[in-house]
């Protein structure tokens, strides 16, 4: 069977075959990052909220994510004064950009940040995180 050209045999490790749309929405971790003080600086929150906005990334959201303290106190359990810090430390060792508010479902503007990231050797992306825009 010929597989198209933009899709890949993505190795599992229950030895099961599957197949990966590389023109899909997709992000990079890279094993670099783990040298850069800007990633291993970083407290486990941060860490879990930076790898959850990632996957979060796709074509509909583009690089924009909306964090409140509210969502991040929810979704992992944790007080307002750590869920405060965790945000303004991704926004402080560059890994996204507060650009604005952004109205919630019950009314209350939330932050709403750009996705920056870092390359491998530490520079700042030129422009925003990928180039993917709202549909």
């Amino acid at each position: 069977m010929t597989m198209p050209p933009n899709v890949v045999h993505l190795p599992a490790r229950d030895g099961q075959k599957r197949l990966l749309n590389a023109n899909a929405p997709h992000v990079r971790i890279y094993a670099e990052w783990r040298h850069l003080q800007a990633f291993n600086t970083l407290t486990p929150l941060q860490r879990a909220i930076l790898v959850d906005i990632l996957m979060d990334f796709t074509r509909i959201t583009g690089n924009e994510v909306r964090l409140t303290n509210q969502d991040v106190i929810k979704r992992y359990g944790v007080g307002h004064p750590k869920a405060r810090d965790a945000i303004a430390g991704l926004e402080e060792r560059g890994w996204i950009e507060r650009i604005g508010l952004s109205p919630g479902p019950t009314g209350q503007a939330g932050g709403l940040y750009r996705i920056l990231c870092l390359t491998p050797q530490g520079k700042p992306v030129s422009g925003p995180y990928m180039t993917w825009t709202a549909k």
